[in-house]
């Protein structure tokens, strides 16, 4: 536990240094956010409440865009919406939401391009080499 919690510690550090040399903070508002929104979905999701957890992350994460694009009072109205319209179909959406995740972490981050098959070997037996005039020195 204690080495997770150091871990987590030298990260909030180094994102705050980046932070405060880019002068980012208006961000801080907007990542606390997506961030409690991905907390409470991970601990409402490990305790079996799938539905709250759904509903979590899309408060968190939609709030934190609502923030972002400056959209703050129609959005809130347009995130109420969906999440009625979300109500009772939280386990689809979250079975979604896993997939799509587990696809991304599978997918290489670039894609290289294909190079073309190497050409076909062709082996000759010693019996089967062809006759020519050539001296093989050893």
């Amino acid at each position: 536990m204690q080495a997770r919690q150091t871990r987590i510690t030298g990260i909030i550090l180094i994102v705050l240094g980046i932070v405060a040399v880019f002068k980012l903070w208006w961000l801080l508002p907007a990542a606390l956010l997506a961030l409690g929104g991905a907390v409470i979905y991970r601990r409402q999701r490990a305790i079996g409440r799938v539905a709250e957890a759904v509903q979590a992350l899309l408060w968190g994460v939609g709030l934190a865009a609502l923030l972002l694009a400056d959209f703050i009072f129609p959005g809130v109205l347009i995130l109420g919406g969906v999440s009625l319209l979300l109500r009772g179909r939280e386990g689809d959406m979250d079975a979604r939401l896993r997939t799509m995740v587990a696809r991304l972490r599978r997918a290489p981050a670039t894609s290289a391009p294909q190079s073309a098959p190497p050409p076909p070997v062709t082996v000759i037996a010693e019996n089967e080499r062809p006759a020519t005039n050539e001296t093989i020195r050893l």
